[in-house]
């Protein structure tokens, strides 16, 4: 594999290409995945304009994603990103890919008016906590998330 790696923003014309890796990212969370209900979820949040997603390509090859959602800070009086979904294939894991989308969102955010970018892992993820650890990412200590689940 050669260093020719693109990232680009996604669009509809990378539809088949995002879905794709969509659905293994859901499958590495083991997650049972119906690759048309994946396809279908991303079309919506690109129609929508709900997420935007950042494509990495290796020698024009899919090889990687992160899918960004946007909040608001009430107590910064700003806009927030989520950094929601990033996902790597297997074999492209040694390669920075992770590294460089997480650079790209870093340079988009800060180019924007977002005032910060939040993401959460799994605590067991050991991997990609070092990784959002050597990128500068703190654990928040000041609050605690909570979640209900309703389905």
């Amino acid at each position: 594999m050669s260093n020719s790696l693109t990232i680009i923003q996604a669009t509809l014309e990378q539809l088949d290409d995002i879905s794709l890796l969509f659905s293994e990212y859901r499958e590495f969370y083991c997650i049972e995945d119906c690759r048309s209900d994946s396809k279908k979820f991303i079309r919506d949040r690109l129609i929508n304009n709900d997420s935007i997603i950042f494509l990495a390509y290796s020698d024009k090859v899919p090889c990687g994603f992160v899918q960004l959602y946007f909040s608001f800070s009430s107590l910064a009086l700003s806009s927030t990103i989520i950094l929601n979904d990033l996902y790597v294939k297997k074999e492209y894991r040694t390669h920075k890919v992770a590294t460089n989308l997480m650079q790209h969102v870093k340079n988009f955010a800060n180019s924007s008016i977002y005032n910060g970018i939040s993401l959460s892992t799994s605590i067991e993820n050991h991997k990609a906590k070092a990784l959002y650890e050597k990128q500068g990412y703190k654990i928040d200590d000041q609050f605690i998330q909570y979640f209900l689940k309703l389905k």
